[in-house]
């Protein structure tokens, strides 16, 4: 790969870093908004969940835009508006006004967390593409961590607000280095060709060495309607369709239950505000591994396979981790193999759904898939609140969040029964990026 490419993978990367901050910072500063706010069990999972909710309408609404307007403007579009959701979260005076603080910058997150898998899986080599994909997902754990320090730094001497507002200046910041370093998807220009679509194509082919071309490449298949309706809704693929989104769905549910609710569980274990915290931290740590693990095992196991047996550890870490709570150290240890789990698991399916589909419906098959599994993800604060408020115990909690798992793994592992499907849908190469 170029050091063009690696420049573009590397910036993704970073504003991925910023999405996981700016999406799980609730998790740390929850605790204390409840202390000052009074809020039960169930308003706690409300408002974890309100994030995760503009997410799926972000997935949703604002993801296929990046199929007509391109990958980079809508990207920039959600940096700004993640940072002016982050700065008004820090200045709500009651529980609604954050909740909707929290939906607005969610819906930014949800829309980017689709097209920059996609941006970067374009920008990537053939040999390369699992690594990266799987890398800029280990951004959420990135910045879930850094969350977390800030979390710790700020709140005792500025409040709670105060973490919010570094959040939002952080974003602000890195929307002006996107505004000058961020590229816009060579398969972009191809498929859609916007005005000065040559000139912008030969800029990029030129940065990553190579010659200018005189024509833009022929555009692989047919509109994004039609192929988004003909690959995800007709005969065997529909099956596919279905089995990507039940895992896509159950990978978010356990992987947002455990992200989202580990820090105050920890803290209802019995353990001090500081030290769910750290447990927080470590899942997060872990999660930024496992991400990493998985991408460099994608280019040596078939990935369908790696990510169900990512499935299959994660819903055993979560039983083995309920087992551990009453012992600190212990419960630290395994909070780190939980995060490696799950959020594998997750980076799993992002690998595997950006080659399902071609270049011009690429964003709004992946921001579909993204919206649906987004269900998952609101649901498992909500659940998880309620069955706290119920009377079950952490442990209890951790146990019945492992089932769904060994479902996700049963899901993904039922793809690889349709093997020929993905690859006939996979265009190959990609617009002069792939490598031989």
């Amino acid at each position: 790969m170029s050091p063009a490419q690696i420049r573009a993978v590397a910036l993704c990367l970073v504003i991925n870093l910023v999405d996981g901050f700016d999406l799980l910072v609730t998790s740390y500063v929850g605790p204390t908004i409840t202390r000052e706010w009074g809020l039960s069990a169930s308003g706690v999972g409300v408002l974890l969940s309100g994030g995760l909710a503009g997410m799926a309408i972000g997935a949703l609404f604002l993801a296929p835009l990046a199929d007509r307007i391109g990958r980079r403007r809508l990207t920039l579009i959600c940096l700004a508006l993640a940072s002016v959701g982050m700065l008004a979260a820090a200045l709500t005076q009651d529980f609604n006004q954050l909740l909707a603080s929290r939906l607005v910058t969610g819906a930014a997150v949800g829309a980017m967390a689709a097209s920059l898998p996609v941006l970067t899986s374009e920008f990537a080599s053939n040999r390369r593409r699992g690594l990266v994909v799987a890398l800029i997902t280990t951004g959420y754990g990135i910045g879930s961590v850094i969350a977390g320090i800030a979390a710790s730094l700020l709140i005792g001497s500025y409040g709670w607000r105060s973490v919010f507002v570094f959040g939002s200046v952080v974003t602000a910041v890195l929307f002006l280095v996107g505004l000058r370093y961020l590229p816009e998807s060579m398969d972009y220009l191809v498929a859609r060709r916007p005005a000065n679509a040559l000139e912008r194509f030969n800029r990029l082919m030129v940065s990553m060495g190579r010659a200018p071309v005189e024509t833009l490449p022929a555009p692989s298949g047919s509109g994004a309607g039609k192929v988004a309706l003909e690959s995800l809704f007709r005969g065997s693929n529909a099956v596919r369709t279905v089995l990507v989104w039940v895992a896509f769905t159950i990978a978010q549910l356990v992987f947002y239950f455990g992200s989202s609710w580990t820090p105050s569980l920890l803290l209802k274990a019995g353990m001090s505000n500081q030290q769910g915290i750290s447990g927080g931290v470590l899942f997060s740590l872990g999660g930024v591994t496992g991400a990493i693990l998985l991408g460099v095992l994608a280019s040596r196991f078939e990935p369908r396979r790696l990510t169900a047996a990512y499935f299959v550890a994660g819903a055993l870490m979560l039983i083995l981790f309920s087992f551990s709570l009453g012992t600190l150290a212990t419960a630290l240890v395994v909070a780190v193999l939980v995060g490696l789990f799950l959020n594998g698991s997750v980076s799993g399916i992002n690998v595997i759904v950006p080659s399902l589909y071609p270049a011009e419906s690429r964003a709004t098959a992946l921001g579909l898939a993204v919206a649906v599994s987004r269900l998952g993800a609101v649901l498992a604060p909500l659940i998880a609140g309620f069955l706290l408020e119920a009377g079950w115990t952490p442990g209890s909690m951790f146990q019945v969040f492992a089932i769904p798992g060994l479902i996700g793994a049963a899901a993904v592992f039922l793809l690889t029964r349709f093997r020929r499907t993905t690859e006939d849908a996979s265009p190959e190469p990609r617009a002069a990026v792939a490598e031989a």
